[in-house]
């Protein structure tokens, strides 16, 4: 039954005449939570209640920019099991966009290493990012316990840049997962503002992450060295498949734990 639930999320979430209220019908209807701005804007948010004695805080889960949250093979583990650990976790889709290696670099460049895009390429989706946490924010300000934020892949250095420009909204810890940006002077500067980042940072590479993963992978662990990051930690995942979502699970469960969250 899951595989048929997944490939037709997977029909439904690629076509963009799709509107956020057909999207509606395909999803578990007693998780469903819409934020709306002050524009009537509004976004489809995935919700579970913890389900401990008391509530440890708040888990917010962005999946990869081309993914919804049930799609993601690592983000729908963490987001289902999580509540079980005493976390509410809240799951949103990510803003649409086109970011590839050919828009992130000089087209016609014929060296090894071309040159970069314009850093004005990602402030449309800084902003349509900002706009939706803005409103889950205001959604979990008042309750109690911890905040943390998991997200995968170009996602992870959105909400990294989100994070920086609006230091307001910092959570207490974040998780990231297969981390990346598919042009290589962009991937090179995430392991520098990973390394730099003030938050408790885990860092996780599965079996299927991608060569962008792989690129700076060791780097980012040498850098955290350098600028001293006293909670960075890095994590490759030895499992795949099933496996590996509870190894994720696992390893995220006892990272928090440490932390004292």
């Amino acid at each position: 039954m899951k595989r048929y639930l997944i490939i037709l999320l997977a029909v439904v979430f690629i076509s963009p005449a799709v509107s956020q209220d057909d999207l509606e019908r395909y999803l578990p209807q007693d998780q469903i939570h819409w934020l709306t701005g002050d524009d009537d804007e509004r976004y489809l948010a995935l919700k579970k209640e913890y389900l401990q004695a008391f509530e440890r805080g708040q888990i917010v889960l962005l999946p990869d920019w081309h993914y919804h949250p049930l799609q993601s093979f690592y983000i729908r583990p963490v987001y289902e099991n999580a509540p079980n650990f005493g976390w509410t976790t809240w799951a949103l889709t990510p803003p649409d966009n086109d970011i590839r290696t050919d828009n992130l670099q000089t087209p016609a460049t014929t060296t090894h290493f071309p040159d970069a895009a314009d850093e004005e390429v990602f402030t449309p989706l800084v902003s349509a990012l900002q706009q939706r946490m803005t409103l889950l924010l205001d959604e979990t300000l008042d309750r109690p316990g911890f905040s943390v934020w998991v997200v995968e892949g170009i996602t992870a250095d959105i909400a990294l840049r989100l994070l920086e420009s609006e230091p307001s909204i910092m959570p207490d810890a974040i998780v990231l997962v297969n981390a990346y940006v598919p042009q290589f002077q962009y991937n090179r500067a995430l392991a520098d503002r990973i390394s730099q980042s003030q938050l408790p940072v885990l860092d996780i590479r599965s079996a299927e992450g991608n060569r962008w993963v792989g690129e700076h992978w060791s780097l980012r662990k040498k850098l955290a060295n350098k600028y001293q990051h006293p909670a960075y930690r890095q994590r490759q995942l030895v499992n795949s498949g099933n496996a590996g979502q509870r190894e994720l699970t696992s390893t995220i469960k006892g990272w928090l734990e440490f932390h004292g969250f």
